[in-house]
């Protein structure tokens, strides 16, 4: 599928023009410039086909830091394998240094650059400082207000234009629907990038020591033995108490919750130099409480002296610290030496089959009655408590509706009973939650 890049200066509206065209606010908006870091990519469909978009950080022409370089490094590789480059000013002021230093590397890619003057909301003003616009060297420039939608459909058609005139595939591929959806999250510098690389194979999101580096959640389509996936990076999760009111963190944070709400699998990544901290048990909590199947990633195990003992440790402490979600896999890897990765991704799908698993209702309530009479409900007040049948009612998760003559009695302890009981005489579900709900029957 072809791939169009939004390349510019820090803070000229390249994310604001990316969530415009992909219809949703996919990518961070700050008046802060170099909030976007990692490459951000979604599709935007047309009628006759679809291209992917891409998002990309600021280019600095003297990056300020380590960070800011691997973005230029970064972003620079993308423009060279891309198919049509989107080279955004401000529409507003003269070109700066910063647009004249792009300028100059984009001319050997000339042939793929359409000029976008970005933020034009009074024409006069763009009038003023057009000849200098001109002076980039690449032609008219496409006038465009992304934030109040001026000149978009003029854009997208000549973004269009210029695919079918340089010969790009804009076949559509396989769609995110028919892809089983994970999500990768973990506190801050667990390694959860470095994972997403090595499923990819690829640079695709930045890896740094600074905890924090991720600020979008990077979403990528692959396929690997023939099934397919839409894996997602998320910005490291922390505690609200320490996520500083107003801070860019913050939005980094709500991606990762949105992340987690449109996912099939949570990959719960943990730092095993460190072991499960209270964070870890949180985001747990919030997956098994939004209903996702979990698998739980021991990441940076080559960093332990005695591994295999370390291992038994991790395993004992998982069992003490995340009991709640017990029936996930466990998965011991190295992303920065390549490790784990393949049991990965069998434990995504053996999660992702538990998660989508109907179970017959003859085979359940043979399980049933078989329970009953070794584990009958308690009574309450001296009267029985009596189930009558059971069946599943939904899949992701897996659902089951008891039918009972005094729902409302039926104590908490008695349904984590039932569920044990379906797990170990119905269906294991490795890595789903069991969800339980009760019907009045009036036997």
């Amino acid at each position: 599928m072809a791939e169009v890049v939004i390349i510019g200066k820090p803070n000229v509206g390249k994310s604001t023009l990316f969530n415009r065209l992909v219809k949703r606010r996919k990518s961070i908006v700050d008046d802060v410039p170099g909030v976007t870091r990692d490459i951000v990519r979604d599709v935007v469909k047309i009628d006759d086909g679809s291209f992917y978009l891409v998002d990309t950080g600021g280019i600095f022409e003297k990056p300020p830091g380590d960070l800011e370089e691997k973005v230029r490094e970064k972003v620079l590789a993308k423009i060279k394998s891309a198919d049509l480059i989107l080279f955004l000013v401000d529409g507003r002021k003269n070109p700066t240094s910063e647009d004249h230093h792009i300028a100059d590397f984009l001319r050997k890619f000339s042939s793929k650059v359409l000029l976008v003057a970005t933020k034009v909301e009074n024409e006069e003003a763009f009038l003023e400082v057009l000849p200098d616009i001109y002076s980039l060297g690449f032609g008219e420039p496409i006038p465009i207000s992304a934030e109040h939608k001026r000149n978009i459909d003029v854009l997208l058609d000549k973004i269009l234009e210029k695919l079918g005139e340089l010969g790009a595939d804009m076949s559509t591929g396989f769609s995110q629907d028919d892809a089983i959806k994970v999500a990768i999250l973990g506190k801050p510098n667990a390694g959860k990038s470095s994972i997403f690389n090595m499923i990819l194979g690829q640079d695709r999101a930045i890896v740094t020591s600074i905890p924090g580096t991720t600020r979008d959640s990077i979403e990528e389509l692959v396929e690997i033995d023939g099934k397919k996936y839409l894996f997602v990076d998320t910005a490291g999760l922390r505690r609200k108490s320490r996520i500083e009111k107003g801070s860019l963190e913050k939005y980094g944070s709500y991606r990762s919750v949105d992340a987690l709400e449109s996912s099939d699998v949570a990959v719960l990544v943990i730092d095993s130099t460190e072991g499960i901290t209270r964070q870890d048990q949180r985001l747990a909590g919030l997956a098994e409480r939004k209903g996702k199947s979990t698998v739980v990633v021991f990441n940076k195990i080559d960093l332990l002296d005695a591994r295999r003992e370390d291992m038994k440790k991790l395993e004992d402490e998982f069992m003490e610290k995340l009991y709640f979600i017990d029936y996930s896999p466990v998965v011991f890897t190295s992303a920065s030496e390549g490790w784990g990765i393949e049991d990965l991704i069998r434990s995504v799908d053996k999660s992702y089959k538990s998660y989508t698993t109907k179970v017959s209702t003859s085979r359940l309530n043979k399980a049933l009655e078989k329970f009953l009479l070794v584990s009958p409900p308690p009574s309450k007040k001296g009267k029985k408590i009596r189930i009558y049948f059971g069946m599943q009612v939904d899949i992701k998760p897996p659902v089951f509706l008891f039918f009972s003559n005094k729902p409302e009695d039926i104590p908490r302890s008695y349904v984590k009973s039932l569920q044990r009981m379906i797990r170990d005489e119905v269906y294991h579900f490795t890595g789903a939650p069991i969800f339980i709900r009760f019907k009045r029957s009036k036997r």
